[in-house]
């Protein structure tokens, strides 16, 4: 009996993150649209939220740049999103705040199921004036991605992100902190949970994509 209510309990707490799931968000802090998509990596419903804004009117099988914006609960120790929907050979973002409480990103890529390391093909640009806060409960970071919607994958094989449809992505978490929390290229202990989902990019365009950029970065 007890274990039947847990099973259904877990699978409203995932209907409801999927209902969340693609919904569009107007950020009132940047002024970018983003296509948001909540995951769960606890079953008391606690997960992290990811948002993607890019440009409008990119042309599919080309490199585009993106706007990453993610929403964490306090107790994760470090969340990573991989772009590529998988572990090993895609653009991977590790985050994680310092000991000020401040953002560390950091640019990673994994030959395989073993520690990612450093990775200089993609790069990112905290957004410091908006849409990086924290309080008592979450952080958010928001930032530019130059490198994550196209990569080549090996052996001249490129992958390419479609700005007008689904790409799966991939994303984990560990309740743990890097061993040297303001070190980018700290290493990372095993993340506790990792998943999948698709995440539809066609509401995520903006008109004015690169002057609100310019703005944010400035």
């Amino acid at each position: 009996m007890l274990r039947t209510l847990w099973i259904g309990l877990l699978a409203g707490l995932i209907q409801t993150a999927a209902a969340a799931a693609d919904a569009i968000y107007q950020d009132p802090d940047t002024g970018l649209v983003f296509s948001s998509n909540f995951q769960l990596y606890k079953s008391d419903g606690r997960g992290i939220t990811f948002r993607v804004a890019i440009p409008d009117g990119v042309q599919s099988y080309t490199a585009y740049d993106a706007v990453i914006q993610m929403v964490v609960p306090n107790d994760v120790g470090w969340a990573g999103l991989a772009w590529g929907g998988s572990m090993p050979k895609n653009p991977i973002l590790v985050a994680w705040r310092g000991s000020s409480n401040n953002v560390v990103l950091s640019s990673r890529w994994a030959t395989g199921h073993v520690m990612p390391t450093d990775y200089s093909g993609a790069t990112y640009t905290l957004f410091k004036s908006a849409g990086t806060k924290s309080n008592a409960t979450h952080w958010q970071f928001t930032a530019l991605c130059k490198g994550c919607t196209a990569w080549d994958a090996g052996s001249g094989s490129m992958r390419y992100l479609s700005p007008r449809g689904g790409n799966r992505l991939a994303f984990a978490y560990s309740p743990s902190k890097p061993a040297s929390v303001n070190s980018p290229s700290s290493s990372l202990p095993i993340h506790d949970v990792h998943g999948y989902w698709t995440h539809d990019f066609s509401g995520a365009a903006n008109a004015g994509f690169d002057a609100a950029v310019s703005r944010l970065t400035a």
